[in-house]
């Protein structure tokens, strides 16, 4: 039997730990149509709701989610995961990255 110094057996077991509780932020989905759009958790996409137009002047998407969720919650959690994302706000629900525009509504 190999001996393992308890340094590297309690180095193992933290970062066993760590895994098991970072995997639901690494795990993250997205919502259809953007690459880096989070979906928050509790919503779901509805399956064929969404549409992609393309132009050369520019694209526009389309998607919904739905869940048993707050609407409060949505606002709250889109406001501060798109600020991160490098979106500023510029009305309720509205944002702007570079040219692109994004508009959340929540029912």
């Amino acid at each position: 039997m190999i001996k393992v110094p308890a340094i590297m057996r309690q180095f193992a077991i933290l970062f066993s730990l760590l895994a098991v509780l970072w995997a639901p932020a690494i795990a993250q989905d997205f919502v259809p149509g953007f690459e880096d759009l989070p979906l928050m958790r509790g919503l779901a996409p509805i399956a064929d709701s969404g549409h992609v137009f393309d132009s050369p002047v520019g694209r526009l998407v389309e998607s919904h989610a739905s869940g048993a969720v707050a609407r409060a919650d949505v606002v709250a959690f889109y406001r501060e995961s798109l600020v991160a994302l490098g979106w500023s706000e510029i009305g309720p629900g509205q944002f702007r990255r570079e040219n692109e525009i994004l508009r959340i509504e929540a029912s």
